[in-house]
Formats: structure tokens, sequence, C-alpha cells
């Protein structure tokens, strides 16, 4: 009897133990739904379209204000934990251009990981994160008198100092001098050029001396009709050989189309003028098939993709020129030259539903007859090409005369550079082919 009635009230006390333990975890529960309920309300805004108002135009006030109240929405009490910012820092703020300031801060967040760090476009270093913002402002004036400052636009700084770069013209004035400025180191060849502090030298020794040529640069540069370089000589606009060397040049309003050349070595040099009445000159293109026998063919009166083409001659080694004749079509020259005394070759670009863009004379330039080179075809990644379609001027090589044919601008056969050779038995009458190559190095200055 007495052992049931000690039973009875520990019972009861377990009873309200159970009851009490209920109701903690029913509370916890609650308290748990609760603030989950209220995290799932904390919306955190982007940078970009986020306000403050402030009572000042310093843009570092103003920076360190929007940074303040930008990272408030990540202290609050019911940010998720991975999100929550505990603690954070300005290290610097500077102004970039009117509106336009990089904030350099520091935030420590309640968890610390390459995802938090990923997320602020920072960097953990010394268990904090690091970031960078470039930010762009759009200003507005409030009727009281205050200020809005609303960020429009947010750039780590490289992705700014590049943006900047390509705007500002910076990026052109460097291509620019990249592609017609920058000195190129010579070709390692017998007869070779360079320019160097903006004078050309010429040597006939794979560069282990060197003459200079005396023109000034941008006189021998010079174009009517384009853009002149400034690095390289337009390729076939000279011949450098001992016994001749010649630079075509001018044919433009400030000069006539001249010549310059030397008959020993670069010792002593003569001048020629060719022709006084051209003066939009887009290319030349200079020959001497013998000692006293050559040829400069010059374009001149480009409208788009039309222009016409004068051969001029000499036959006393270029003290006097005469004019010959003209190209035998009015598509932009690619290359012209003559291989022997009376035997020439042109070429234009490939034009569609045109028969052929090359073209052989055999009376120094009087007449022309269209040539018709061999079609040659390449399988390439399954599909067949007939990539070969622009014709360079012919060589002789070995008493044979060769031509290369490349794939004009848009090639992109084997990387566009791979050119088709071909070999002429009849004074390039007719052509074969011979076989694939890659192009000659170009000798450039």
């Amino acid at each position: 009897m007495f052992e049931n009635s000690n039973r009875e009230p520990k019972k009861k006390l377990y009873r309200i133990g159970a009851v009490f333990c209920t109701v903690i975890v029913i509370l916890a529960a609650c308290y748990f739904g609760y603030y989950k309920y209220q995290q799932s309300k904390v919306k955190f805004q982007s940078p970009e379209g986020f306000s403050v108002k402030v009572n000042t135009k310093d843009l570092t006030v103003v920076g360190a204000k929007w940074l303040e109240a930008y990272t408030e929405q990540y202290r609050g009490k019911y940010v998720p934990r991975n999100q929550r910012i505990i603690e954070y820092s300005v290290d610097g703020i500077e102004i970039k251009e009117t509106n336009v300031i990089q904030v350099d801060f520091s935030i420590v967040t309640k968890r610390l990981d390459e995802k938090s760090a990923y997320n602020w476009n920072g960097s953990i270093e010394k268990n904090r994160v690091k970031s960078q913002w470039v930010l762009r402002f759009k200003e507005e004036l409030n009727p009281d008198g205050t200020f809005t400052y609303t960020v429009t636009k947010l750039q780590r700084p490289a992705g700014y100092d590049l943006e900047k770069y390509q705007s500002s013209g910076e990026k052109e004035r460097d291509e620019y001098k990249h592609e017609y400025e920058a000195e190129i180191p010579y070709e390692n060849q017998q007869y070779t050029y360079k320019i160097e502090n903006r004078i050309v030298y010429v040597s006939y020794n794979r560069g282990s001396s060197w003459k200079e040529v005396p023109v000034p640069l941008e006189t021998l540069v010079s174009v009517g009709d384009g853009r002149p370089y400034y690095n390289k000589l337009q390729e076939k606009s000279y011949v450098i050989t001992p016994g001749k060397t010649a630079f075509v040049y001018g044919g433009t309003r400030e000069n006539p189309l001249m010549m310059i050349r030397s008959e020993d070595g670069g010792t002593t040099w003569k001048t020629s003028e060719i022709s006084k009445t051209l003066d939009s000159t887009r290319v030349k293109f200079c020959s001497f098939p013998t000692a006293t026998v050559g040829y400069v063919i010059a374009t001149g009166g480009r409208t788009m993709s039309q222009e016409g083409q004068i051969i001029y001659k000499t036959t006393n080694g270029g003290d006097t020129w005469k004019e010959v004749g003209d190209g035998p079509s009015t598509w932009l020259l690619q290359s012209a030259g003559f291989v022997e005394e009376n035997l020439g070759f042109i070429s234009y670009p490939k034009v569609d539903g045109a028969a052929t863009n090359f073209y052989r004379t055999e009376d120094g330039g009087k007449t022309f007859q269209p040539v018709i080179l061999p079609v040659h075809r390449e399988k390439w990644m399954d599909v067949t090409l007939e990539p070969f379609i622009q014709p360079e001027t012919p060589y002789v090589e070995s008493g044979k005369l060769f031509l290369l044919v490349g794939q004009g601008e848009q090639g992109d056969f084997k990387g566009g550079t791979v050119m088709a050779k071909y070999k002429s038995e009849d004074r390039g009458k007719t052509w074969s082919f011979v076989e694939l190559v890659e192009p000659p190095s170009k000798e450039i200055g």
C-alpha cells in the first residue's frame, strides 16, 4: 500500500515533465518555423539599382555611405548564416572619373569560404573577404536639397580598365602603333632591308652591314589612297640586288611618282621622276628583268573596288620613264611584275563569274591575254574545296617559271597560309600544279 502511494507522485512528475518537454519542443519548433519564415522573407537587393540618400556630393563620402547601406541588409537578425556579415570595413575609395569610384573593402562573414568570396567578387585574405568594386553612380537632386546616388553599373577594376581602354581610343592608337609603327625584325636573307629609328637601311650580306637609303621614311611610305605603314615597305615596291637596288615612292599630292636607285650596293644613289600625273596611288610594283629594262606598275583613281593601272617602262636603267600601257582590268591590283624584258603578269582579286583574275603580256605591257589556271581541289574535313584563288607574280628558279597561288584574305584551308605551287613550260601560257607549299617568308624591315 505504501509502495503504491509513492508511485503516484512519481507518475505525476513524469507526466508534468513530459508535458513540459512537449511544450518546449513545440515552442522550439514554432520558433524555428517562425525564424525560417522570417529568413524566407529576407531579400537582398542587387548592387546595381541600389540607392543611398545623402546631403553631399563628395564621392568618397557617397561611396562610404552607399557601402554601409548596402551591407546593412546582410547584417540583419534573420539573414541566413552563410550570408550574414558580422564585420566590414572600407579600405580605400578612389575617384576614377565623374560619378565613378573604386571602393576597396573587407568583410567577415559568419561562414567564411570560397563561395562567400565569390558572392562578393573578392578573395579570402587573412580570414576575411577582400573586394574591389568600381561603382558608376547616377546622381539625382531631391526636392529637399539632398542627393540620391544609384549604382547603375558594378565592375571589377580589370573590367573597368579594359572598357576604358577600348572606349577611350587608346586601344585603336595601340593597334595602329602595333600594326603600322612598331619596328619589325628584318628577315635573315641575303638581300634585305630594315626600318630602324624611322630610317630605311639595305643590306647585301644578311644584315652584317647596312647602307642607309637617303629618302625620309615618311616620303618613302606615303600613299595617295589608304593608310601608310611606317614599319614595312609595300611588297614588290622595291628591288634589292648588288647591281640594282631601287625603291619606288610618291604618287601623292605631295610627291610625284619617283624612284631612288643604286647600282653599286648602296654607296651612291640616283633619283628619277616616273610620273607627275598620279596623286592617289594605292600600290606600286617595281621589277627590273634586266639591268637596263625596268617596269613600274602603279594604281590610281580608285572608286570602291575599281581602279586604274598605268605601266611605265625604262630602257636606260631607270634614268627616264615612259608610259607604255594600262592594266587589263579595273579591279584592285593585287600583284604585278615582269620576269623577262617583255614578259609580265598581273593579278587581281577573285571575282565571281569572271573567267580569270590572272593576265599575261609578252609585248611589254601593251596588250594582255587571260591565263586560265587549272583548278586544284583539296579534301579537308570531309569537304572538297577549291581554296587557291589568288595568283602572285611568277618567278624564275633554275631557269624555270613557277607561280604561287594563295587563298585570298578569307582563305581558311589549313589555316589559310598554305599555297599551291604551279609550273609552266611555255613561258606562262599554261600551268600545271606541282605541290602545296608554305608561303615564303616576306622580306620586311
